[in-house]
């Protein structure tokens, strides 16, 4: 269970994520406000930060995100992608889906993907990702964080209706196991991302996403109910309402199915 790199770094197969490793085995601000530090300080693509304990992680839209130690896997990933800027935030998506399989892979659990990019279990929030974009002199980077709830104290007991985690519905796994397949996923993704963009990940990323084919609320500027068709080349959520196809952004609201959290 130990996030030493000495004890998981054995299992990576991938070529650069994850070769780099700063390990906090204590308390740590936020890994993606350490790794953007980093970033500009001119660390490798592939870096990652990693620590037992956040005082300081947040989900999208600023949300917090608890991260008590030893409870989950908290991490952020440093990306130097062949992308365009325009184009980044796709890895939001090749996160998700990297995740999702690592979890299959490692517990058996069929976790699934809400969209744009929270890991859902059994109708509840398991996984959460934020990216953050930046430049610097080697141009565009990307740091992406990730907060996976393992145990069952990852989550405070009022979000225990729309959270859950690993141990809930699964023996508890080596957590090192998750983040070496994590990050062989991932940089598969986006290698897929960087040759054909979202096309590279789609049929992938359609196949978990729980989203599709579900009525959804979304709420923002302007909120609606709809039923969530498919997701276009840029990523946007399309949703059929009122006879009307509308094209949904991720970063201008939050979707909630019409039944519950999913």
């Amino acid at each position: 269970m130990s996030l030493l790199p000495s004890h998981w770094t054995p299992l990576l197969t991938t070529r650069t994520l994850g070769r780099a490793v700063s390990h906090y085995e204590h308390t740590l601000t936020s890994t993606n406000l350490v790794l953007k530090d980093m970033a500009k300080q001119g660390a490798p693509h592939g870096s990652l930060c990693l620590c037992e304990c956040q005082t300081a992680g947040r989900g999208r839209m600023d949300r917090q995100w608890s991260s008590p130690e030893g409870q989950g896997v908290w991490l952020s990933v440093l990306l130097r992608p062949a992308l365009k800027p325009e184009d980044a935030p796709l890895i939001t998506f090749a996160c998700a889906l990297a995740m999702a399989k690592a979890v299959r892979e490692v517990t058996g659990l069929d976790a699934r993907i809400k969209w744009p990019n929270d890991l859902v279990l059994n109708g509840r929030k398991l996984c959460g990702i934020l990216l953050e974009m930046g430049f610097d002199a080697q141009g565009m980077y990307v740091v992406a964080g990730t907060g996976l709830n393992v145990r069952r104290g990852a989550y405070p007991s009022e979000l225990a209706e729309h959270a859950v985690s690993i141990e809930e519905c699964a023996a508890i796994p080596d957590r090192g196991a998750i983040i070496a397949a994590y990050l062989k996923a991932l940089e598969d993704a986006v290698s897929a991302l960087e040759q054909d963009g979202f096309a590279g990940i789609a049929a992938d990323f359609r196949r978990e996403c729980i989203t599709l084919g579900s009525q959804v609320h979304v709420l923002g500027a302007e909120s609606f109910t709809g039923m969530a068709e498919d997701i276009d080349a840029t990523g946007a959520l399309l949703v059929r309402t009122d006879g009307e196809l509308r094209r949904v952004l991720a970063g201008d609201v939050s979707v909630r199915g019409v039944m519950g959290y999913v």
